[in-house]
């Protein structure tokens, strides 16, 4: 009795001790997997427009229509999205043109979400050359901007929730078709191609 006792201690105890190291193994794989190899995909998808454009001398008004789309490409894992704001700037990111604050998202996994984004640009002075800039630009029939976006986020899956960490996004260039002859117009600007935007560690 007291040998099949014994021998049935000395199973069970490796058998315990092997669930719980291939446990934290799998948790530890996850984890990995869906961190290290998870790539934050933001692209500004085409259809993108400046609603209007104006330039009277060094003052300007521009709106864009933008939509982002993000992606969540992990097998396991939720991404969300907290504290988002997105700014548009010219030529560097030192001349924001203007800034909004967007609502918190979450993106599933193997899917995306999309950001909806109007923005207005009022300017009464040249603000660092920008409408100078903007006007010479014009008259090739083509204006870049850039479009930065930042956020809190975190992931969760079936074993592991991370911490809210900061992220930033930059989408640039964004290449707007513009008539170059028509510099007051609310015809709109289109964008001539997506970009898929870059991730600043």
């Amino acid at each position: 009795m007291s040998l099949d006792s014994h021998s049935g201690d000395s199973f069970f105890c490796p058998f315990v001790v092997f669930t719980i190291v291939f446990g934290y193994l799998m948790i530890l794989l996850i984890r990995f997997i869906d961190t290290t190899y998870y790539r934050r995909i933001f692209r500004v998808e085409t259809g993108g427009s400046l609603n209007s454009l104006t330039i009277n001398y060094n003052q300007f008004t521009i709106q864009f229509n933008i939509s982002v789309s993000v992606y969540n490409p992990t097998d396991f894992s939720r991404v969300y999205y907290d504290a988002v704001s997105m700014e548009v700037f010219y030529r560097g990111e030192g001349l924001v043109l203007n800034k909004t604050s967007l609502p918190s998202f979450t993106t599933n996994r193997k899917s995306a979400s999309v950001i909806q984004m109007t923005l207005p640009v009022n300017r009464f002075e040249d603000f660092g050359g920008v409408a100078t800039g903007i006007s010479r630009s014009h008259k090739d029939g083509k204006v870049k901007f850039g479009l930065v976006l930042k956020a809190l986020f975190k992931i969760k899956n079936y074993v592991y929730h991370s911490g809210w960490s900061s992220l930033k996004i930059v989408c640039h260039p964004l290449s707007f078709a513009v008539s170059p002859n028509d510099y007051n117009t609310t015809t709109r600007g289109i964008l001539l191609e997506g970009l898929t935007c870059n991730p600043v560690y």
